[in-house]
């Protein structure tokens, strides 16, 4: 059948913003409502941006792999530019391919094996601070977790100190990205409002710190494995120059926020998601405490050893994926789903909406961490399920997530169990990743 030419149905705003408004206000319901009112693939605009939504497995595949060369990254993205600059998560082309070639060796299952053990002892340490009956932020407390393991596996540095500052830092800027899609967000950062000057000091501040940890490894020489090492040893393949303190820059704090951000925020859900389903944390317990046997810690031999927390973490990673949406710009005309995407069109996948879609995922809204220990991964249509993306901007860190969340969960889960404190009304606050709105305040309690 030829690509059909009439657009796709969708909701038609005659105001010139389109559907803007709609979607920055609450763009999860907003992709939800469309996708259930409208089907598998759908049309609006957001400004003057053309939006095709699609939902469908068959089309998330089309665009990320099968066509992705009739593809590029979209102009919301890039104005991520404006805090990381031309990092691997922004960067494009042969840019983006050589910045993966570099990085690789550092993402290797032999190296990530390598950072098991202070994965586990900074688990552990931060484990050893709780008091029984304390109340915690379970958010900030992975938020800071992380933060110190990013900063010690991939750059062999202590940030101590700066950690609170970094994740207080990151926040408020990526709090700006709320309005991502927003037509007004390049002239409200050049304006001087009070959100735009907060903006403008966190990018310095974190730049601060970044400029810091480049001096302390210049004043011990690069030679090291660490990925700065390898950064600042890294020369182009044509000029044979090395990067600049900039590329540097742009590099180390896209990795300090992807390397943190993204899992601090599945771990904090999914201990908002066992305090709720207290079955599930004890059954995690009763695991961790099988496989550890009485050692001091966990190691990268234990992985495959922890069968219900890899679950857990897939049903985490399901219900709130860290990177809630991706989005691609068509180079030319482009077939989707049976209609043609015109030169210049963005295409739309949410995994938020996807990851619950009941024709793929029984009870799709409720945390069932038992449905992906049969074949369930293996009998899913590719593109049903896509935490980490797909084709070649697949998340190269996907392993050293992994690792990290399950040494983390099951270090935790060993010792603790944690009740939520009431009275609090969670919800996910979609920006660059998904986050929870708020404080997840809990009560730890020895299990």
């Amino acid at each position: 059948m030829p690509p059909r030419i009439s657009r796709p149905p969708g909701p038609r705003s005659l105001s010139l913003i389109g559907e803007a408004r709609h979607f920055t206000r609450s763009p999860l319901a907003f992709l939800t409502e469309v996708a259930e009112k409208y089907g598998d693939i759908s049309n609006f605009r957001l400004g003057r941006i053309d939006v095709y939504f699609v939902r469908h497995p068959d089309m998330v595949r089309e665009v990320l792999i099968t066509k992705r060369a009739s593809f590029t990254m979209t102009a919301l993205r890039a104005k991520i530019n404006a805090v990381v600059g031309e990092g691997l998560f922004t960067s494009r082309g042969d840019l983006h391919a050589r910045q993966q070639r570099l990085m690789l060796p550092v993402f290797r299952k032999s190296r990530i094996e390598a950072y098991a053990g202070q994965m586990a002892e900074l688990s552990r340490r931060a484990r050893d601070q709780w008091q029984s009956g304390a109340t915690i932020d379970i958010a900030d407390e992975m938020m800071k977790l992380t933060m110190l393991i990013a900063a010690q596996a991939l750059f062999e540095q202590d940030i101590g100190d700066d950690t609170q500052a970094v994740s207080r830092n990151i926040d408020t800027v990526l709090q700006i990205f709320t309005r991502l899609s927003s037509p007004f967000l390049k002239l409200s950062l050049a304006l001087p409002l009070p959100s735009s000057r907060r903006f403008r000091k966190a990018v310095h501040d974190l730049d601060t710190v970044i400029y810091r940890m480049i001096e302390r490894r210049r004043n011990t020489s690069a030679t090291g494995k660490d990925l700065l090492s390898l950064l600042m040893q890294a020369k182009d393949d044509q000029t044979n120059v090395h990067m600049t303190e900039k590329q540097l820059r742009d590099e180390v704090l896209t990795l300090l926020i992807a390397g943190h951000e993204t899992t601090a925020n599945v771990l904090a859900w999914i201990f908002y998601l066992l305090a709720e389903h207290p079955d599930a944390g004890q059954r995690m317990h009763e695991e961790a405490k099988g496989v550890l046997g009485g050692r001091a810690a966990f190691g990268a031999a234990d992985l495959d050893r922890l069968a219900y927390t890899r679950s857990v973490m897939q049903e985490g990673l399901r219900l709130y994926p860290p990177g809630w949406f991706v989005g691609r710009q068509a180079l030319a005309d482009v077939e989707v789903g049976g209609y043609t995407v015109p030169k210049g069109s963005v295409v739309i996948m949410s995994q938020y909406v996807t990851h619950r879609d009941a024709r793929y995922f029984d009870e799709p809204e409720r945390f069932k961490p038992e449905r992906w220990e049969g074949d369930l991964e293996q009998r899913l249509p590719r593109g049903a399920y896509f935490p980490f993306s797909a084709g070649d901007r697949h998340c190269i860190g996907e392993g050293f997530a992994w690792q990290e969340a399950l040494l983390v969960l099951a270090t935790l889960a060993e010792q603790w169990k944690f009740e939520l404190v009431p009275g609090q009304n969670i919800r996910p606050r979609p920006s660059v990743t998904l986050r929870p709105d708020g404080p997840i305040k809990m009560i730890v309690r020895p299990i």
